[in-house]
């Protein structure tokens, strides 16, 4: 799937920047884990900004998410709600809730 073909506009941008700026709690890294879940099972991956995949570092044995992977995990959520490509409604509503849980922070 190609990334930069889904515009992030300025409502994502700011609940990034949110992330960046707050700790989030238990819950929205829960939220976090269960959006790589869900893509993992429907075979999608996206690429952090390094290019490498979260599906992939998130399945390692030793590694849980981070506060600092929860920015780039709602970036993908973002890039999830708006492609048109992604049709799986297990992994779209993954992302909503993820997106909905920053909202309310």
């Amino acid at each position: 799937m190609e990334q930069n073909r889904v515009p992030i506009d300025d409502n994502a941008k700011e609940l990034i920047k949110k992330c960046e700026e707050n700790e989030v709690d238990t819950s929205t890294m829960g939220a976090c884990q269960v959006l790589l879940e869900e893509m993992n099972r429907g075979n999608i991956v996206l690429n952090d900004e390094s290019g490498q995949s979260y599906i992939k570092k998130s399945n390692e044995k030793s590694r849980s998410i981070t506060q600092e992977d929860v920015p780039e995990i709602v970036r993908m959520a973002f890039i999830v709600r708006g492609s048109g490509e992604i049709t799986n409604n297990d992994i779209i509503n993954a992302a909503n809730r993820l997106i909905r849980r920053i909202e309310s922070m």
